[in-house]
């Protein structure tokens, strides 16, 4: 009985610590990263494995970015790692900080607007 509790309660903080994670990764990301090669990338998923050594990160790119190609952008992200790592360490309490690893998932057309001919003309009317 007790061995089901604590898988629970592991289960629960590794949630707990995969969340807190997340969050600063993307605070980070998003507010202090000034590298131009990661303009138009978008982290969109966060998995933690299980013994907590690493953080696998999906993340997408805006069609813009991904004519740069990849390389660049992948490039970009591990040598953001280092310091996306150091900011883990300062404002987590954790034993270790997990290595990261930046996956590849594709070019996302959320929020590109295309414009189609005419349709403002439509829409005037």
């Amino acid at each position: 009985m007790s061995s089901s509790r604590n898988r629970r309660t592991s289960s629960s903080r590794h949630l707990r610590v995969q969340s807190h994670l997340s969050q600063e990764v993307s605070r980070t990301f998003r507010g202090e990263l000034s590298d131009p090669r990661l303009e138009g990338v978008a982290l969109t998923s966060f998995e933690l494995s299980t013994d907590g050594r690493l953080v696998r990160i999906g993340y997408t790119v805006t069609p813009e970015a991904a004519a740069g190609g990849l390389r660049p952008l992948q490039t970009a992200l591990e040598g953001a790692s280092g310091y996306l790592r150091s900011q883990l360490a300062e404002h987590l309490d954790l034993k270790r900080v997990p290595q990261l690893r930046f996956i590849y998932i594709g070019v996302s057309y959320i929020g590109v607007s295309e414009h189609t001919p005419g349709a403002a003309e439509e829409g005037e009317s």
